[in-house]
């Protein structure tokens, strides 16, 4: 076993890593399974990054990743503390015991309607256009009027969770300090207003995902109020941010591979194989950030007691070991699961929910624009965090299947 200190260096902040990883990781990968960052270690192959997602030694690191930005108290630290992604062990399995039962793929088909209507009232407005700005006017919108709908959530304070949730996505990244304040407001309106849905739900009961949490039980064990806020609040953050970049990458990838949009067109039978691929080759979670809780050797290095272990899920996804010709974007090609939405117990609650909204989604844009381009060049988010495109401006030519409709 060698010291930690023998591992290959990668400084990920670097601007050359940041605009083009892909060629440093390949080159990487055919030598060490594991490299040192300024901030801990780096873990690029799949089969170490798939132990290790299921190994006890490591424990989230989401906590320790906001306190380095200097938030160790007040309503954001107790917000992520107590989410899932924070829990471990006991606790965390309770806590998912209580609630998987809401996010089977069972559970999640009858939403599918819902979220056929809340597209068709997106795309209408641009079908005569011809162009649109896909993340302003279709991917700001869609998750999350998805997610209040099936919490119950009136319409009309749609639009609130969206902003309060754009404030929000600043949390999961390595940018929270300098937006703190803005995280913040964001964290307080949702957190009053969660607590309000939830007290409502408590005294009138409804067909909705507010009260079915609510009301979830096992072996006579509730989740109590404070842990139904942190549910609710990492649902709402999660099931918008991710699903919103997630699409923005899945019509750029397109973008750049016209022949497979053409084919997905034709072939309306491959979306969810499509979905897949597209989360392998561009996922908007590319980490997943955990923290030794003692000694571990990882790929014959020693790495000690409370380092920070980035498993790259984007790494394990390109991985020629499992994948062949892994840069390729084939949606015709039935691959090995990709890793984008984890692994072991923090498997991702709503990937039943995001893979429906995101098969929905484009089924219902092939219908729309049959064929389509850029219409100027995307802006992108922080690639530390969540990833996805800031813009997408798309120019195209309506379906005759979307005007009918």
């Amino acid at each position: 076993m060698r010291a930690l200190e023998e591992a290959p260096f990668l400084d990920v902040f670097s601007p050359e890593f940041t605009e083009n990883p892909a060629p440093v990781v390949d080159e990487l990968r055919s030598s060490t399974a594991l490299v040192r960052t300024p901030i801990g270690v780096l873990v690029i192959r799949r089969d170490v990054v798939q132990a290790l997602l299921t190994d006890r030694r490591l424990r989230s690191a989401v906590p320790d990743i906001v306190r380095m930005q200097g938030v160790s108290d007040g309503l954001i630290h107790q917000l992520v503390g107590d989410s899932l992604l924070a829990q471990e062990g006991d606790g965390h399995a309770r806590l998912r015991t209580l609630v998987n039962r809401a996010f089977t793929p069972r559970a999640v088909e009858p939403h599918r309607p819902v979220m056929r209507e809340i597209l068709q009232g997106l795309l209408a407005p641009l079908y005569e256009r011809g162009r649109c700005e896909l993340m302003a006017e279709v991917a700001d919108h869609y998750p999350i009027q998805v997610m209040c709908a099936l919490l119950g959530v009136p319409d009309e304070d749609h639009e609130d969770f969206a902003r309060w949730n754009t404030a929000l996505t600043w949390v999961l990244s390595f940018e929270l300090g300098a937006h703190l304040e803005e995280a913040l407001w964001g964290a307080s309106q949702m957190d009053a207003y969660v607590a309000r849905l939830i007290a409502e739900r408590r005294r009138e009961p409804r067909d909705d995902l507010v009260t079915t949490l609510a009301q979830a039980e096992e072996s006579g064990d509730r989740l109590s109020d404070g842990e139904l806020r942190s549910l609710i609040a990492g649902l709402l953050f999660a099931g918008f941010d991710t699903t919103r970049n997630q699409l923005g990458l899945a019509m750029a990838l397109f973008a750049e591979r016209p022949d497979q949009w053409a084919l997905l067109v034709d072939r309306p039978d491959l979306v969810p194989q499509a979905v897949d691929e597209v989360m392998r080759v561009s996922g908007a979670v590319g980490l997943a950030p955990r923290l030794t809780v003692e000694d571990v050797e990882i790929a014959d290095h020693l790495v000690p007691a409370g380092t920070l272990v980035s498993l790259s899920l984007a790494a394990a996804n390109y991985d020629p070991s499992v994948f062949v010709d892994p840069r390729d974007f084939d949606i015709t090609v039935v691959r090995a699961p990709h890793h984008t939405f984890g692994g072991g117990p923090h498997y991702c609650l709503g990937a039943n929910l995001a893979r429906a909204e995101m098969q929905e989604a484009l089924l219902q844009l092939t219908a729309l624009m049959p064929t389509f381009s850029l219409d100027g060049e995307p802006t992108w988010r922080t690639p530390m965090g969540i990833f996805g495109p800031q813009t997408l401006p798309l120019r195209f030519t309506p379906g005759t299947a979307a005007l009918s409709a």
